[in-house]
């Protein structure tokens, strides 16, 4: 098996896939497959990812015959390697050469660190805005994009822990992995797309891992998917929008520990009923979030318990001797 799997999920993504596998099979660490698992799309990806496999044995393509959302198609990626990390690519993301090299450097570093994200950037402009430096953990369970929107030479940087990292592009270590999984699922596939990043990044928190920002990595990322500006809101699809609701509940019933738990409900209520207010008067596709966590609150519950009795045990280093070993090859060998 190679030392590392790319992931990436596809969605009608033909207007960039092309760009993102030339950034993905020209990185400077060779040790690596690329696995492109695509949502059924009606365009022609699959024949554009079939013909780059055709002249590199590195791609994979794994076609799937329904839409399983961010969360699914990761999964499938997920549940069927056993490389030492998996990094996830989206799409519309080009990697400079050195991306990955550098960010395995980092993942080296310390056994604990379980995610490693780099620099996104939103154009190639003699002076780009940040798309995103990492994470960062709200007061009321919502997480935000680090420095997002502003003007890189204006922002000084500097590698070290953050809150979490944007899905766009992490780095994961396969024993971080393989300890978040809540009844087999690494990504819990009820969020399906947008906010499963945040959900992985409060559990990685809540389970001791560390997340590292290292600005030297660096890749270019035209964000385009943002729920929270109601001007684009208003051109989503009912669906997308109904998971942006649905999956703040699932984060904020799923994460906090019990000591927790008023605090965030009380911070989070003013902004939740907002959104409810809204949903009645001018968005009544995403009332269907609110009858999803309904009829699916036995579930939910029990994972929040699965979550909370993990938790309790402390953080990767504290578990009994062997553990982490047993959930990751014991030697990592990152070095190409």
């Amino acid at each position: 098996m190679p030392h590392v799997v790319l992931s990436i999920v596809t969605w009608n993504s033909a207007d960039v896939i092309d760009a993102c596998l030339a950034s993905a099979l020209a990185q400077t660490y060779s040790d690596f497959e690329v696995w492109v698992v695509d949502n059924a799309s009606a365009d022609d990806t699959c024949a554009r990812v079939a013909a780059v496999a055709a002249r590199d044995a590195r791609v994979q393509l794994h076609p799937l015959p329904r839409n399983t959302g961010f969360c699914g198609g990761h999964n499938h990626a997920l549940d069927r390697s056993a490389s030492a990390a998996v990094l996830l690519v989206n799409p519309d993301i080009e990697m400079e050469p050195d991306y990955l090299a550098r960010a395995l450097e980092t993942l080296e570093s310390d056994p604990a660190i379980g995610t490693v994200c780099g620099l996104l950037l939103q154009s190639t402009d003699a002076q780009p805005r940040i798309d995103s430096a990492g994470l960062v953990r709200l007061p009321d369970g919502r997480f935000a994009l680090r420095h997002h929107g502003r003007f890189l030479h204006e922002t000084p940087l500097e590698p070290g822990p953050v809150d979490g990292a944007d899905g766009a592009l992490p780095l994961y270590r396969r024993a971080f992995i393989d300890d978040l999984r809540v009844e087999g699922q690494f990504f819990d596939e009820r969020f399906f797309a947008h906010k499963e990043d945040w959900d992985i990044a409060w559990r990685g928190q809540l389970y001791g891992w560390r997340t590292v920002f290292e600005p030297a990595c660096c890749a270019l990322h035209p964000r385009q998917f943002r729920p929270a500006d109601w001007r684009l809101r208003r051109r989503l699809s009912g669906a997308i929008k109904a998971d942006a609701v649905k999956n703040q509940w699932l984060l904020l019933l799923k994460n906090p520990l019990g000591r927790q738990l008023a605090g965030y409900w009380l911070r989070a209520l003013p902004r939740q009923l907002g959104i409810l207010l809204y949903a009645l008067v001018a968005e009544r596709a995403s009332l269907r979030a609110y009858r999803f966590v309904w009829q699916h609150r036995a579930a939910i519950l029990a994972s929040r318990r699965l979550i909370q009795a993990r938790a309790a045990r402390g953080g990767p280093l504290a578990r009994p001797s062997g553990a982490v070993a047993a959930a990751e090859p014991a030697a990592v060998g990152f070095t190409a």
